[in-house]
């Protein structure tokens, strides 16, 4: 089913006024005075002018609001976790509080370091992780962030994007 755009719509309106205004008779119209043609004629032109503006504004706000729309889901799309290399883990430290620090590596482009932070707790599944590992970063299937996986594909944690985390409802992930 195709969409019938506002634009077409207006210029069938009019037509359709014109249409549904009470008329004369053929034969009654051809007797009547000027001044009932012209009131016709007015009662249009003055539907149509006071209209117009209503009509043209509801087609420019319509406008924006696409507009904006497009742009926010560019935006959100832009914003998805996308695919990441597997990451060499390079140094492990255990912080006082209890977390961890993760220095990660790319082997494939050495300039390209990443640090990942677990917060303190029980389960820490950085605890697990040695100096040497290999940890893949899956992006989850609505782009939210990327689960955490050592190479023998147990999933250590998730890692949220930096959009997720500023919306989260938890402050566990």
């Amino acid at each position: 089913m195709q969409r019938i755009t506002r634009l077409a719509v207006v210029p069938l309106l009019v037509p359709g006024l014109i249409a549904g205004a009470p008329m004369a008779s053929a034969q009654n119209f051809a007797h009547a005075s000027p001044v009932t043609s012209s009131v016709l004629t007015t009662s249009v032109v003055s539907l149509a002018v006071i209209t117009a503006p209503v009509w043209l504004s509801a087609l420019g706000v319509s406008e924006v609001h696409d507009a904006a729309a497009r742009h926010h889901r560019a935006g959100r799309e832009a914003r998805r976790a996308g695919p990441l290399p597997p990451l060499t883990v390079e140094r492990v430290q255990q912080q006082a509080d209890g977390s961890y620090e993760v220095a990660l590596q790319n082997p494939q482009a050495p300039q390209d370091l990443a640090v990942v932070a677990w917060p303190a707790r029980a389960d820490n599944p950085a605890a697990g992780v040695k100096v040497g590992d290999v940890l893949e970063f899956r992006p989850t299937p609505l782009g939210a962030g990327w689960t955490v996986a050592a190479a023998d594909g147990t999933a250590l944690a998730f890692l949220p994007t930096s959009d997720a985390a500023a919306q989260r409802m938890s402050d566990r992930f």
